[in-house]
């Protein structure tokens, strides 16, 4: 049984900008009815103690998506993905199953990636002799089905004795949680999967894939990402505070069409276009860094150049509105000059995007909550990084 300690202290916690960041009033106005709410304070956007924050709160205690089933087609092909501060990884089993553990390494052995390391950028550490640089992308296996040797900083020799970590699919889609107690994905999908079905996606071919890095914040590249054409009336898109995601109708920022763009909270964005599926997977690597991992889902019977085309044309959208989200970050970085001490919510504006709506209301339904901590769980407690004054 786990023992279960208190790692809170009045002395520590999530202070910045002058505001309790885990206090459910900071996020009062936002809550208000659509139309009426505010944004976010820029803080969300720029303090690293916020971003430390939603790696506890948010990264940590949900369903995250890491990747598709596609990429991983063949047994011992093993996909990395660090998610807030853990270095994870999903492996494909010799019986096609999915396992997914902690690192054998947390990027070369540090148990939270280290601030000079979290840049994205490779640095070479002279204490674990590690190359760290971001997530590779996916790792074949040999043709045997046996892993190689670069996957030998994730798995070690006895892969069964790494921590695991909580584990389901939807569609053609890969989630991971690490939260111990966590409920099951079903409760995090709500609606959405008696609406699509469990199956939808799977006899799809991965066809096109691409990275694209933003300098913003990933709350601001999701939002610009799935901004409506027009404006939207919120009724029945945020359904409670466990049912964590957004419906919009098209059209929407990266559609002309009529496509039915979805939001899964906190990093899910996919639309279904014709007999296609478009997905972006989005990944905080910083404060003021995302990485959008972009794929294109198409039947076995469209060729590559109507791929390619297709595929071109959608990227350089999410360019487009990424470029945007980047200005929007900027604008927020220099409200409040230097010391951002008078940047509150007095002079906010208006939230009017749909999407960013519902996810405040899930950040502000999320951030507040407490929860049990134990000392065998690999789940950072970001207060405790936090030793500052009020």
């Amino acid at each position: 049984m786990s023992m279960q300690v208190d790692l809170r202290n009045p002395e520590l916690g999530y202070f910045d900008e002058g505001m309790n960041l885990s206090d459910a009033a900071v996020y009062r106005d936002a809550c208000l009815p659509f139309g009426q709410a505010t944004k976010l304070p820029p803080v969300a956007y720029r303090s690293k103690v916020f971003l430390e924050l939603e790696s506890e709160k948010v990264w940590t205690r949900s369903w995250v998506a890491i990747g598709l089933q596609q990429q991983i087609p063949n047994a011992g092909d093993l996909l990395p993905m660090t998610i807030g501060m853990h270095g994870i990884h999903a492996q494909r089993q010799a019986d096609g199953s999915i396992s997914a553990r902690m690192n054998r390494h947390q990027h070369g052995g540090c148990r939270f990636v280290p601030e000079q390391c979290r840049s994205g950028r490779q640095t070479k550490c002279s204490i674990t002799s590690c190359n760290y640089t971001r997530d590779s992308d996916v790792m074949l296996a040999n043709p045997n089905g046996e892993n190689t040797d670069l996957m030998y900083k994730f798995v070690g020799l006895t892969p069964e004795r790494l921590a695991s970590v909580k584990f389901e699919t939807w569609g053609p889609f890969l989630f991971v949680n690490l939260d111990p107690e966590c409920e099951p994905l079903a409760t995090q999908l709500g609606g959405l999967r008696a609406a699509m079905g469990d199956d939808f996606g799977l006899s799809l071919t991965l066809s096109a894939k691409s990275w694209i890095d933003f300098k913003c914040n990933w709350k601001l590249a999701a939002s610009a990402l799935s901004r409506p054409a027009a404006p939207v009336e919120p009724a029945n898109k945020y359904l409670n505070a466990e049912a964590c995601y957004s419906s919009i109708e098209g059209p929407y920022a990266l559609s002309n069409s009529s496509a039915k763009m979805v939001w899964l909270f906190p990093n899910l964005l996919f639309s279904i276009e014709d007999d296609s599926i478009a997905v972006v997977l989005l990944q905080s690597t910083g404060v003021e860094k995302t990485l959008a991992r972009c794929f294109w889902l198409a039947p076995k019977s469209e060729t590559i150049s109507q791929t390619t085309e297709r595929f071109v044309q959608w990227t350089s959208l999410i360019q487009k509105h990424g470029t945007q989200a980047e200005q929007t970050h900027r604008d927020y970085a220099a409200m409040g000059a230097a010391t951002h001490h008078d940047a509150g919510t007095d002079d906010l504006l208006l939230e009017d995007n749909i999407g960013a709506y519902n996810l405040n209301q899930f950040l502000a339904y999320r951030l507040p909550l407490e929860h049990r901590y134990y000392w065998n769980a690999p789940i950072m407690d970001a207060a405790m990084m936090q030793r500052r004054a009020r």
